[in-house]
């Protein structure tokens, strides 16, 4: 993924990828949640928002609630940019997942799926 990224002039991670997906997704999410919500800690989860909105592809807005917390939102061009994005991601899974069925690819992805949930009940009894 990094690679086609690359390719189509994407100066980012597949991590700040994600995350700007996940904002697209979450329009006003504050970056407590977002960083759980990407099983990510907020140091790491900060610097790539700050990677983001230094490219003008999100926006901070103090929550009015909560003065402590920033929400974040896509700007236009940050809107532009996922569907981009998608477009890239989509092509890369067809790609890899050439010549594998269907079946399997399901079964692949529930078995992910699990052990995230796992993962993230594990991190969550620990704190």
């Amino acid at each position: 993924m990094g690679e086609n990224l690359e390719r189509a002039g994407h100066d980012m991670t597949f991590e700040q990828m994600i995350t700007l997906e996940v904002i697209g997704e979450h329009e006003g999410i504050n970056q407590q949640a977002l960083a759980e919500y990407i099983c990510r800690d907020k140091t790491a989860t900060t610097r790539w928002i700050d990677f983001l909105q230094k490219r003008n592809l999100v926006t901070r807005v103090h929550d009015k609630s909560d003065r402590r917390q920033n929400m974040v939102f896509l700007t236009e061009k940050g809107k532009a940019t996922v569907t981009t994005l998608q477009e890239i991601a989509l092509a890369t899974e067809k790609t890899a997942l050439e010549g594998i069925d269907s079946r399997n690819v399901r079964i692949c992805k529930e078995v992910l799926i699990q052990v995230r949930r796992n993962l993230t009940e594990d991190r969550q009894d620990e704190h």
